[in-house]
């Protein structure tokens, strides 16, 4: 099994966050590296801040064994995509622990991750999340589908409380703020698509990649996190982040939706931006070309079509061990 552990944690103007949450991603990796052979590093990878967080970074000390700090500094602000992309290929070890700065982690939080990647063809795993703010499950298995002209991938399951499942776990998608990915695929796949900096649908976008090379993504609910959401993005004007959300949206549909029926359907509801979203159906097309060439290569190198991706998730959903919800009031209530 790949024992190894990179922590990459990227992060831009975040100081106060790290100051918060870092002192947990140290006790869970110090958890993990007494293990025999499980040595750990934490990446930081900082965007460009013009905060102290670097100075604060360098007066770091960790004296523990098998556990060892590192800072990247990118001159420039590059967005999340690009900032991950370099964390991952500069990390040192076979497993990639993707964390946001605003991520508080369980203790034992690592090793269930670990353990999913005995299985080769296991691209990703991720945590189980509560929301600080307000103690709500906010990550869970995500079922993936197709309706409506877009993909969906928001619709959550859990397991039945008195179930212990033996088939696998599968999610649509693993966050990017808090999941486990195989080093050597992620950069074999080519990592985030940076066509969609700075921000928003780079973890799905990868995954649903993943998903199409025949890979697998798991959801991992023994391993917890406390997330903080939108630390970082809240502060941006939201007119904008809505915008570039709305972009990428459509940007992961051109490069990745291959059916012919699937595509019609999702060009049909694309006029509808015109109306709903007319600037970021705008600033889709800019970067039409190099959607289209980009689609080009995951055409040639899919081994599975997407209506063989949505028909995992469809019998995942009618599993008689998970329990499938769009609000969690569904299943809180008894629904």
């Amino acid at each position: 099994m790949k024992s190894g552990v990179s922590i990459v944690i990227p992060t831009w103007n975040g100081i106060t966050l790290l100051e918060r949450f870092l002192p947990s991603v140290k006790a869970a990796a110090s958890a993990y590296a007494r293990q025999p052979s499980a040595p750990v590093e934490i990446v930081i990878v900082d965007d460009g801040s013009t905060d102290a967080t670097c100075s604060w970074i360098s007066n770091l000390k960790f004296q523990i064994p098998n556990l060892e700090l590192r800072l990247l500094k990118n001159e420039e602000n590059l967005g999340f995509a690009k900032t991950c992309n370099r964390g991952v290929r500069e990390a040192s070890h076979n497993l990639v622990f993707l964390l946001n700065n605003d991520v508080e982690l369980d203790p034992d939080a690592i090793a269930p991750l670990v353990e999913n990647f005995s299985d080769p063809v296991v691209f990703a795993a991720h945590c189980r999340v509560i929301d600080l703010e307000s103690g709500e499950e906010c990550g869970t298995g995500k079922i993936g589908g197709f309706a409506r002209g877009f993909l969906r991938v928001h619709q959550s399951y859990v397991p039945r409380a008195d179930s212990h499942p033996r088939e696998p776990l599968y999610s649509i998608f693993a966050g990017g703020g808090s999941a486990m990915f195989d080093r050597e695929r992620f950069l074999e796949l080519g990592g985030f698509e940076e066509l969609l900096s700075p921000f928003y649908w780079e973890d799905v976008e990868l995954s649903y990649r993943a998903w199409k090379r025949g890979l697998k993504v798991l959801y991992e609910p023994r391993s917890l996190a406390r997330h903080r959401v939108s630390s970082t993005i809240g502060k941006l004007k939201r007119s904008r982040v809505r915008m570039i959300e709305q972009r990428n949206r459509l940007l992961l549909h051109w490069i990745n939706l291959h059916d012919g029926r699937l595509l019609a359907s999702h060009i049909t509801r694309v006029i509808f931006f015109a109306l709903t979203s007319p600037l970021a159906l705008a600033a889709a097309l800019r970067l039409l070309p190099e959607a289209r060439e980009r689609r080009k290569r995951e055409k040639l190198a899919a081994r599975l079509s997407d209506r063989d991706v949505i028909r995992v998730f469809e019998e995942l959903a009618a599993r008689a061990d998970v329990i499938t919800y769009n609000h969690r009031a569904e299943i809180d209530d008894g629904g």
